[in-house]
């Protein structure tokens, strides 16, 4: 095989090695949250009632826009407040719970007299019944 063969073939082979090695890698954004869990309690002294209201209010509105299907309290405080778990509707408007996520978040309770957090799940857990 003459030089300028090899040369040839070798500097194709360099070219489609470089051309593969620099292939875009393709991935997946993360899927969007479909379930909250809220929790907000009093530590010590009562909850925040100003916060604590904001939270019922804006819970009650999603419930009513078809925002959130699903609302499940299983916890309550002592000083007051909750645990509850909500999951999306099927049929919410494009970005409406996203929407709600930010308000959740954008409460800012008393530290020193309320704990409260808002944590994206992917599914709410379903409470059941023991069979007598």
């Amino acid at each position: 095989m003459s030089r300028f063969v090899r040369h040839a073939l070798f500097g194709a082979a360099l070219a489609l090695l470089g051309s593969v090695s620099q292939a875009q890698v393709i991935t997946k954004p993360a899927p969007a949250p479909t379930a909250l869990e809220i929790s907000i309690g009093g530590i010590g002294p009562g909850v925040d009632a100003t916060a604590f209201k904001k939270v019922k209010l804006l819970i009650s509105d999603a419930l009513f826009r078809g925002t959130i299907d699903y609302f499940d309290v299983y916890g309550y405080g002592k000083e007051g407040g909750f645990s509850a778990c909500v999951e999306k509707g099927r049929f919410a408007a494009e970005g409406s719970f996203e929407t709600f996520i930010k308000a959740l978040k954008a409460i800012k309770p008393n530290r020193t007299t309320t704990a409260y957090s808002v944590t994206e799940v992917a599914l709410c857990t379903y409470p059941t019944n023991p069979l007598p």
